[in-house]
């Protein structure tokens, strides 16, 4: 009996390999119409799948998993266990498939997929290889011909040179245009060997290949817009009539654009992507909402997708961990029918790191929607649009859709070949007050002020008195100084948000100034907050006061004010609404959160208009032409936008781990930190019960517990830590436990559920003990 598998049943190698055949076969199925992969191709990726695992038969790997079985081992010598991957390919019978007409390219990708279907840190040597083939195969080819009942050919030394030689052949079929064919045959038997991998004996493969096949996203999301509101509205419309076109879609928020990303995707696998974990979450509910459209057959995809989908299912009870944990490994091989992720877990491909075709070859066959595209920095969208680049080459289908369009990235993407005949540009508007059937009115008359954001405080507790009022600034330290300011007037109600909260407070005030911003809420009051306020919340206020910041971050913070267009009794506002702090020595953030130039550039533009009320067309206008080649000569975005191109252009492939990608497109150095007496005794308790539960190999109880305690986690600048650290004379160490000793804490730092971290002295603490 020659096993592939110990866990989590054991299975022989003939079991493992029917299994992948199958989930071939049952992906033919699922996806031939939407991917460019002709018959020949399928059957290269059936031979694939039929020996990618040949290798296992070798005496060394047997060894080893009849010792993890606990089976009597043949051989008293203990042999070598060799990556079975590499061995594989010394086992395909390549002088036969030549002699059925395959060509010796094909063969070639043949060979790299097998051999990389697992990403090794050990590289393959010739010598070792053939030493392998000579010491634990060659005696055994009758019995291993027995057992798996097909061909078997002798090592072919110039085949297994290619293997060893992987980048350099890749970058050589890249010059003959073959790359994707290598691209779609690994990442697709990748694809279905972790499938088979992960399916029980007796479950069926089609719910780990591609989910919901048969579910039509498109058809629902317009018929549930018919049924509430009676007909689509005008990009909605649009986008039904383009669905296999490539779309760039500008339109201002509140206008429909995600009931239109979900009808353009229409019947096939889909994609979206938004910058913040938040938003993803938010969305997820809206469209699996039984209340509302309803479609359950959706992954969410992001660093803390477990833990929100545990806490969201805390109040109804119907899905059990478990449960849970397989929907979200499911949503983690790409097989749900439709995806919301952040870029950092689905456009690491543009990267070359290692495994990166599964990415790619699973976008070849899908649409993929990318939502407010200007909100990432200029090294995040280089990476995207070189990830367009490379899903269009496969012939999968994208839109990008935003309220605003930098005329630097369009620029790009005409360089890039991607504004063609198959891709489509549409700017729909709203009709606003000056049309004769208006639907909403100019939101926001601005006023700008050569001053900085506490020279407004006396207005912003006047309007907070009676109003709601929204106040956004460019870092923590602002909104802490702002807050403890406005807090000595204790008659206005006045709140705080930033992301130095842990994730069980935040996840409160997130509640908090949801349901306080809300048209149907008489309250008044004041809520100071950082960024995180811009794309994350559907809220809507009264008066908002800013500090200045680039163009399209302010526009996204206007969207927070008079959000809908129904303050004013839904006409024009008649006095300034939008404030803006524009006194550059005193704003936050200035070069290093956002450049100076550019914020200097948008003001001008800003204070340019020839009335205070600015309109949608005029916000479009003024973000593509401060993010035009010409306004950003000579800035850090401009340089760091082409820099990043060429640095993609002249990358190795190969060389990155999936974890380093992944880090570069998060670009953001954090640690975890544990702030304050109270959060530390709370996470003190749920180590010792992980620790135990550890000693009783509960593992699914150990991440539960990992799970809530991230809880009372706070992700900071190990930097800022340290510095303020010096500073202010808090302790600051880090946990001793295994398991955990990546994690910061101190007990002496204020923290509290109304200010978050505050990097200071916690002068209440008894230091007596």
């Amino acid at each position: 009996m020659y096993y592939a598998k110990s866990k989590p049943t054991p299975l022989t190698i003939k079991e493992h390999t029917d299994d992948v055949v199958e989930a071939v076969r049952v992906l033919k199925k699922a996806v031939e119409s939407d991917l460019t992969f002709c018959p020949n191709q399928w059957e290269l990726l059936e031979i694939a799948a039929l020996y990618h695992d040949i290798g296992k038969y070798s005496t060394g790997f047997q060894q080893r998993i009849q010792q993890a079985l606990q089976l009597p081992i043949n051989q008293q010598n203990q042999l070598r266990n060799y990556p079975h991957n590499y061995i594989s390919t010394m086992m395909l019978p390549l002088k036969s498939l030549s002699k059925k007409g395959y060509p010796k390219n094909d063969l070639i990708i043949l060979t790299l997929a097998i051999g990389y279907h697992h990403e090794r840190s050990q590289v393959p040597h010739l010598d070792e290889l053939k030493s392998i083939y000579e010491e634990q195969l060659a005696p055994y080819l009758q019995e291993i011909q027995q057992d798996f009942q097909q061909e078997i050919g002798p090592p072919n030394s110039g085949f297994l040179k290619h293997l060893i030689n992987r980048s350099l052949i890749y970058q050589q079929l890249q010059k003959k245009q073959l790359h994707t064919n290598y691209i779609l045959l690994k990442g697709l038997l990748q694809k279905t060997d972790r499938a088979a991998s992960a399916k029980l004996p007796g479950e069926d493969i089609t719910h780990y290949i591609e989910r919901a096949t048969h579910t039509n996203v498109g058809k629902q999301t317009e018929a549930f817009i018919v049924e509430k509101y009676n007909q689509l509205r005008p990009l909605q419309l649009f986008v039904s009539q383009h669905k296999d076109k490539n779309i760039i879609l500008i339109a201002q928020t509140g206008s429909g654009k995600t009931e239109a990303a979900l009808i353009w995707i229409d019947a096939q696998k889909g994609f979206i992507t938004l910058p913040l974990r938040v938003s993803l979450n938010a969305l997820y509910l809206r469209v699996t909402n039984k209340e509302g459209m309803n479609y359950p057959h959706v992954g969410l995809l992001h660093s803390t997708a477990l833990d929100y989908l545990i806490q969201s299912e805390m109040d109804h009870e119907q899905t059990s961990y478990e449960q849970l944990v397989l929907h979200t490994q499911h949503t983690e091989r790409l097989a749900e029918k439709l995806t919301f992720s952040t870029v950092d877990q689905l456009f690491k491909f543009p990267l070359l790191y290692q495994s990166f075709e599964i990415e790619l070859a699973t976008l070849a066959y899908s649409k993929v929607v990318i939502d407010e595209i200007q909100a990432y920095d200029p090294k995040i969208v280089a990476i995207l649009l070189k990830g367009l680049k490379m899903i269009d080459e496969l012939g999968g289908k994208w839109m990008i859709m935003t309220a605003t369009m930098p005329a630097i990235f369009l620029d790009k993407m005409q360089e890039l070949e991607l504004l063609g005949k198959n891709t489509v540009q549409e700017t729909i508007l709203l009709r606003d007050d000056r049309d004769s059937n208006p639907e909403v009115p100019r939101r926001h008359y601005v006023e700008v002020r050569n001053q900085s954001i506490h020279d407004f405080l006396d207005d912003i507790q006047e309007k907070g008195r009676k109003s709601k009022v929204l106040v956004v600034v460019n870092t923590v330290k602002q909104a802490l100084a702002l807050y403890k300011e406005c807090k000595k007037n204790q008659q206005i109600q006045t709140n705080l948000l930033h992301s130095q909260f842990t994730p069980l407070h935040r996840t409160a005030k997130e509640k908090e100034i949801y349901k306080f911003a809300q048209l149907s809420n008489e309250e008044a009051g004041v809520w100071i907050c950082t960024q995180i306020v811009e794309a994350s919340l559907d809220v809507d206020f009264d008066y908002l006061f800013t500090e200045a910041a680039t163009a399209d971050a302010l526009f996204q913070r206007f969207g927070r004010c008079n959000r809908a267009g129904k303050r004013y009794n839904g006409g024009v506002p008649n006095e300034a609404n939008i404030f803006i702090a524009a006194n550059l020595e005193e704003v936050s953030g200035i070069d290093y959160i956002y450049e100076k130039k550019i914020v200097e550039n948008s003001l001008q533009e800003l204070t340019q208009l020839p009335s205070p009320l600015v309109d949608e067309q005029q916000k479009i206008q003024i973000v593509k032409d401060v993010f035009s080649q010409e306004q950003l000569e000579d800035t850090k975005y401009l340089q760091i936008f082409e820099q990043t191109f060429e640095d993609l252009e002249g990358l190795r492939p190969f060389e990155l781990k999936k974890e380093e990608a992944q880090k570069i497109l998060r670009d953001i150095t954090t640690v975890p930190f544990v702030a304050g007496q109270k959060n530390y005794e709370k996470v003190i308790a749920y180590i010792e019960q992980y620790n135990e539960a550890k000693t009783l190999k509960q593992y699914n109880q150990m991440k539960k517990i990992q799970i809530d305690m991230e809880r009372y986690l706070i992700t900071v600048n190990p930097y800022r830590l340290e510095n303020q650290k010096k500073n202010e004379n808090f302790q600051l160490n880090k946990f001793a436990y295994r398991d955990f000793e990546h994690i910061y804490f101190s007990t002496d730092v204020s923290y509290s559920k109304e200010q978050g971290l505050d990097l200071v002295l916690d002068e209440t603490v008894d230091y007596f003990f």
